[in-house]
């Protein structure tokens, strides 16, 4: 890994495009087809505030669902705490409710491309699209 502590690292800063995930439920493979995410799924992290947005588009790209979430670094430099706060489907937004956390340990990252892994076990590869959305 080029950056040992990519939590600490201002690459980790911007809009991260989902390649590939390991994740049925990010893919939404049980949901309709018109349902499932198309044609992107983004993630758009901003290192000054430690917040989160994933984003993702149905229906044939004509409404955009969103969840934000706080992060809180682990001490290795790789590993975040993950606090969803809210969440959007279409228009309509709702407050996460407490349970709803997660893990994700950034395992490799350069100006590029992110890998990632989930405390479910999940893998995540990201190529950088732009920058942070938040």
């Amino acid at each position: 890994n080029p950056t040992p502590k990519p939590v600490e690292s201002d690459l980790l800063m911007g809009c991260w495009r989902l390649v590939y995930t390991t994740s049925e439920s990010i893919l939404g493979v049980e949901r309709l087809r018109p349902l499932r995410p198309r044609p992107k799924i983004l993630q758009s992290i901003n290192t000054a505030t430690l917040v989160a947005k994933n984003e993702e588009w149905v229906l044939m790209g004509l409404v955009r669902n969103l969840v934000r979430a706080d992060l809180t670094p682990r001490d290795d430099g790789r590993t975040v705490d993950v606090q969803f706060k809210r969440f959007g489907i279409g228009w309509l937004r709702i407050p996460a409710p407490p349970t709803a956390r997660g893990v994700l340990e950034t395992t490799y990252l350069d100006d590029d491309l992110r890998i990632s892994r989930g405390d479910k076990g999940n893998l995540f590869v990201l190529v950088k699209d732009g920058p942070t959305r938040i």
